[in-house]
């Protein structure tokens, strides 16, 4: 869905249907984390769905977002990645040029911080490894067989509600008005 559609869609939604809305794709993220596993897939799938941004290579580009990019828990949270993947595919730019001269990267850059801010105020770090630590008092090594075993079973209803706030971040952000002016 482009920015101009979106805008369009967003002035027509009551305050209760946005509210509706940005429940139910939280709780398509933390249904679709809960089943199939994998943070920035289940966070973008949910958004995607509901926000008219289907694209079956978007989608597959998250795949190694998830544990903190490629397992390593060292990166940022894939849920968090996937709604900035969403907030790019609305606002973001359309072409390779100057980032000064470009307004959708500047509203692509503006809400992606301003989801990041949310995420870090909800969940004390961007970083998987924090997240892990402040759900569960310890971090996991993904990487081993063994130990993301253990994390499944331990984490997998953390790790749903993280994709569920998640989801519903980027969405209260994707669906603000974008500022005049």
């Amino acid at each position: 869905m482009s920015e101009e559609n979106l805008s369009a869609k967003i002035r027509e939604m009551s305050p209760e249907e946005k509210k509706k809305l940005i429940k139910k794709i939280g709780q398509d993220a933390y249904d679709y984390e809960t089943l199939y596993h994998g943070c920035s897939q289940s966070t973008l799938a949910a958004l995607q769905k509901h926000l008219d941004l289907e694209d079956p290579a978007v989608f597959k580009s998250t795949s190694g977002l998830a544990g903190g990019v490629g397992r390593t828990g060292e990166g940022t949270c894939g849920a968090l990645t996937a709604g900035v993947t969403a907030i790019s595919l609305i606002y973001g730019r359309d072409k390779l040029e100057p980032a000064i001269d470009s307004a959708g990267y500047v509203e692509a850059m503006r809400r992606s911080g301003i989801l990041c801010d949310k995420f870090e105020e909800q969940f004390g770090s961007l970083k998987c490894h924090d997240i892990q630590r402040k759900v569960s008092g310890r971090a996991w090594n993904l990487r081993d067989d063994k130990e993301r075993m253990e994390f499944i079973e331990a984490m997998t209803a953390a790790c749903s509600e993280v994709c569920q706030k998640a989801a519903q971040l980027a969405a209260e952000v994707i669906l603000e008005p974008t500022p005049t002016g």
